[in-house]
């Protein structure tokens, strides 16, 4: 992955532990998962997003999250905040660009894996 696409607290797979992390800090060359060691930006992979992970994350409609799925792996996600404003991801992918559109749109959700 590459630094620019990360932001803390993103979940990623860590392939050097082959386990799901998440991102606590991110340097100029190496990045920290879970405050524990530094990895290079090519031993971490974004995690797919799947249907599992929506339900278990959404499951009621007034959690701030409209999902529909279209073709797999795609998603459209639309992020409904108090303030009225809209943000729809139309082919949401990863589980960290669902963590960034949240974010945008103001919700402070912990997605669980």
């Amino acid at each position: 992955m590459k630094k620019e696409e990360l932001m803390i607290g993103d979940w990623v797979y860590n392939t050097h532990n082959r386990q799901n992390e998440q991102v606590a800090e991110i340097g100029s060359g190496l990045v920290m998962l879970d405050y524990n060691d530094l990895y290079e930006y090519d031993e971490i992979e974004p995690i797919p997003l799947t249907t599992e992970i929506l339900e278990r994350n959404f499951h009621e409609p007034n959690e701030g999250v409209v999902w529909w799925k279209n073709d797999e792996p795609f998603y459209h996600v639309e992020c409904l905040p108090l303030n009225g404003m809209r943000l729809i991801m139309p082919y949401t992918l990863y589980v960290h660009e669902l963590q960034h559109a949240l974010r945008l749109a103001g919700i402070d959700k912990e997605i669980k894996l």
